[in-house]
């Protein structure tokens, strides 16, 4: 038989409790989700999506939209973007992908985005660049997204409403894209 024994008194619950929610509340993320395939990061606003762009270090994690988004430049908080929303191309002067690409998995739970606005160089589209995986096992994924009414005008190349450019083995399914899509070449309406 073991016993344990405590010395928590009714003072010092309350400030254990406090400190669990501070240390939560520092390492929320998103609208809520741990990055994880079983516990993904909430994107439900505009702000969750932005946020999102930028910051490289989670290109690789998992997201969940649990929202439509409207991503409209006439709306409070929102502009016409100048590179991908997401994993863009940081620098236009050199030659080829200069950044982070999306290596995790993004899954649009049948959501749309709304209203993409982006005019720019090169590697445009909501993803600038997603890579992962091998044929047989993609582990980057897009999937059950839509996007709706994009505008996405660039001066060079790889250039889509979902992705400016689909390297490796990422893998989309079930996901589509309406709109304007315009550049020089390697342009398309849902991959460039």
């Amino acid at each position: 038989m073991v016993t344990v024994r405590s010395s928590l008194t009714r003072r010092t619950i309350p400030a254990l409790i406090a400190v669990f929610f501070v240390a939560s509340a520092a390492t929320a993320r998103y609208s809520g989700g741990m990055g994880e395939p079983n516990d993904p990061y909430q994107i439900a606003t505009a702000a969750d999506l932005i946020a999102l762009g930028e910051t490289p270090a989670d290109y690789d994690k998992h997201f969940i939209l649990t929202a439509d988004i409207d991503l409209n430049p006439n709306l409070p908080g929102r502009k016409v973007l100048d590179r991908a929303a997401i994993a863009p191309d940081a620098d236009d002067t050199e030659y080829g992908f200069q950044g982070t690409s999306f290596t995790g998995v993004f899954d649009g739970n049948d959501h749309t985005i709304s209203h993409l606005t982006i005019t720019g160089e090169s590697y445009l589209g909501l993803f600038g660049q997603l890579v992962g995986g091998s044929w047989d096992v993609p582990t980057c994924e897009v999937r059950n997204l839509g996007l709706v009414d994009v505008d996405i005008a660039g001066s060079g190349a790889y250039i889509g409403g979902l992705v400016g450019c689909h390297c490796g083995y990422a893998s989309i399914t079930a996901s589509h894209s309406s709109g304007l899509v315009s550049g020089d070449w390697k342009v398309g309406g849902l991959v460039g």
